[in-house]
């Protein structure tokens, strides 16, 4: 036999043995979990939702939901895996839905541990938080929209592009609730009798539990404080001094982009109180205009108008997360930059520590456009 016909056929025996596909599983025997629920009943029972996409032609339904009653999470995967017709994976995860009713109860992150010592889980799943009854959602099934995990997915992704929520990450979850400069936080929807909405961001201590939230507004003004803006962000004001007519129309509303932000923090501590001062720059595009006045020739005073009335909404919102003892923006991360030592002696209880600080928020627009039509 010649030196080609032996390198060839070693070649097809290596290729015979790597190709080989003793584990296979073909998909029809997987239940790809694409969204968890987890949520307590009336009695306080652990409750867990699965939904999976159907490959059958037969079944005349694309997702099949279920629900059963457990201790643990990994317990309900046994009883999941006792009413479904396929292996059970969570490779694919996309949401996990938790019930306000269980972020009111500490130590619900241990049903999370689960997903962490699992090498075949997916970290990146997105968690939500849902107002009302989880089950609500995870039997919905509307006929307009693609299959409910991915379009759940897809309208979390699209709002936090549009910053108007937070998105978590499983991953991201950890490192918020071990960050103490941080408090956690989710984002939150609602499901109404047609469609299932995107609230805003719920609020979260380090224990993970349920404080307050954040309306579509309030998120837009938390990402301008964070200064992680992502896509252009669009602001509406109400400017109460502009002089109007008596109009169902004519508001006195005015709304306009803000293309970028410039940030700057200045932290100082003394009399056992750390003070926060954020001088915020924005520049902005006016987008519409609610009522008579000639923004072009006035530019100054809308400018001066527009920034106290964000100042007003800015300094609100800070107020609300001093009272509840939080910490979403990472003022924390500040504190231990700028003013170490006296960050050591309330590391373990930043939010209490920042709820008895003085934060001043500063603002200077510039308006930059007035639109096409003046």
């Amino acid at each position: 036999m010649s030196r080609f016909y032996r390198v060839t056929l070693l070649l097809f025996l290596l290729a015979f043995v790597l190709t080989s596909c003793k584990d296979r599983l073909d998909l029809e025997n997987i239940t790809l979990v694409l969204m968890l629920g987890i949520d307590l009943d009336e009695d306080n029972n652990l409750v867990i939702f699965s939904s999976s996409p159907v490959f059958s032609k037969e079944a005349k339904k694309k997702n099949e939901t279920t629900k059963v009653k457990a201790i643990t999470s990994r317990q309900a995967r046994g009883e999941l895996e006792a009413r479904v017709s396929a292996l059970v994976s969570n490779g694919k995860l996309q949401n996990i839905l938790i019930g306000k009713k269980v972020l009111q109860h500490e130590g619900w992150m241990n049903l999370l541990d689960v997903f962490f010592r699992d090498s075949k889980a997916r970290i990146n799943a997105r968690l939500i938080a849902v107002d009302g009854p989880v089950e609500e959602i995870m039997f919905f099934t509307p006929e307009d929209k693609r299959r409910l995990p991915l379009h759940i997915a897809k309208l979390i992704d699209t709002a936090h592009m549009r910053n108007l929520v937070e998105k978590t990450t499983l991953f991201e979850f950890v490192r918020l609730v071990f960050e103490k400069g941080l408090t956690p936080y989710v984002s939150e929807i609602h499901k109404t009798p047609k469609e299932v909405v995107v609230t805003g961001t719920a609020l979260l201590d380090k224990k993970g539990l349920y404080r307050d939230s954040l309306d579509l507004m309030e998120n837009e003004l938390l990402q301008i404080l964070q200064e992680e803006k992502l896509a252009d962000l669009t602001l509406t004001l109400i400017l109460p001094n502009i002089p109007h007519k008596k109009s169902v129309f004519e508001t006195r509303a005015i709304s306009f982009y803000v293309t970028e932000v410039s940030r700057k923090v200045k932290v100082s501590y003394s009399n056992n109180r750390f003070r926060f001062d954020i001088r915020l720059k924005l520049p902005i595009h006016l987008t519409e205009q609610m009522f008579r006045y000639d923004a072009e020739k006035k530019t100054p005073e809308l400018e001066a108008m527009i920034n106290k009335q964000l100042e007003q909404e800015m300094n609100k919102l800070v107020k609300k997360i001093q009272h509840n003892k939080l910490d979403p923006i990472g003022l924390g991360l500040y504190a231990r930059a700028f003013q170490y030592q006296a960050w050591k002696k309330v590391q373990n209880d930043w939010g209490g520590a920042l709820a008895k600080a003085e934060v001043n928020v500063h603002v200077e627009s510039e308006l930059k456009d007035h639109g096409e039509i003046k």
